[in-house]
């Protein structure tokens, strides 16, 4: 097996979903604590091993429909770059290295990652099959790398923040199933196999999704009028800007998804999109000139 076959299959380029886990950390403003700091990057490596090992054996599960799938097809198991067995054999040391990482931190981070790997492999065996439940196990999977690395961090997660997450990424992983459907119409073909949802389905998940979003930003608006704000920030007016960032950036994700120019993830769409990281690079210089 070559580096670059391992790496793929490994889904390295997913592992930006796993910045998430430094979101405490930011939000608190305790980055100068580098014991905290430290911990936030073993969670990171932590999750990348957990999150690599449910790609493999969810690669594994979806191959026959991958192989049908336009870029799915291109996975190194769906394009028999690598067998199931040389796969399925890096599992095992994946979760051996993340439980043992996270173990190293303290037990709740422990805890945190065999809930994470239990759930993801309910949602590969059942849960993604079944419709709406999928994308809201989705969104509890981001929302569940906060958490965590509140746990490892020893920062409370903010129910503030846990609702602004969950909304924003229930919104984010419906874009991500209306991005298929999206594709499948515009390329006169079925909707992904494996999957609960047909192509006349799309409407209703614009809906839901770009509701879901917004609901996000109005939740942000009302913790910026919450008493924790004023205990973080010297100046709160400025943070208001951020409301329109974000609208800005999550219509835009919708945008793209709509135009089918989401392949795979928004996360990792978002990853490569320069708009993203402009907006936020300004979001960033919002909060540092409101400290």
């Amino acid at each position: 097996m070559s580096p670059r076959v391992l790496l793929r299959v490994l889904r390295v380029h997913h592992w930006t979903k796993n910045l998430l886990v430094f979101v405490p950390l930011l939000m608190a403003h305790e980055v100068n604590d580098s014991r905290r700091v430290v911990n936030a990057l073993l969670i990171f490596v932590s999750f990348c091993f957990a999150s690599s090992a449910t790609y493999i054996i969810n690669d594994v599960i979806d191959a026959k429909h991958d192989r049908l799938h336009r870029s799915k097809r291109n996975r190194p198991i769906s394009a028999n770059e690598i067998s199931v067995r040389a796969a399925l054999w890096i599992v095992p040391f994946a979760v051996a290295a993340s439980l043992a990482i996270a173990a190293s931190i303290n037990r709740e981070t422990a805890f945190g990652i065999v809930l994470y790997l239990l759930l993801s492999t309910l949602y590969t065996l059942v849960v993604k099959r079944v419709m709406l439940a999928d994308v809201i196990l989705l969104a509890a999977f981001y929302s569940l790398r906060v958490l965590i690395g509140g746990a490892a961090t020893g920062i409370v997660v903010s129910r503030w923040l846990l609702a602004f997450s969950s909304f924003l990424f229930i919104s984010l992983a419906l874009a991500k199933r209306y991005a298929d459907l999206t594709r499948a119409v515009s390329n006169a073909e079925e909707a992904p196999g494996g999957r609960s949802y047909r192509t006349g389905d799309r409407e209703v998940l614009l809906s839901l999704g770009t509701s879901s979003g917004l609901i996000s930003v109005l939740v942000f608006a009302l913790y910026l009028n919450s008493a924790q704000v004023t205990q973080l920030y010297s100046k709160t007016d400025p943070l208001w800007l951020i409301c329109a960032l974000l609208m800005y950036w999550i219509g835009r994700m919708w945008l793209l998804a709509h135009r089918g120019e989401i392949d795979d993830d928004p996360i990792v769409t978002a990853a490569t999109d320069p708009a993203s990281y402009i907006v936020a690079a300004v979001a960033a210089l919002i909060v540092l000139a409101s400290i």
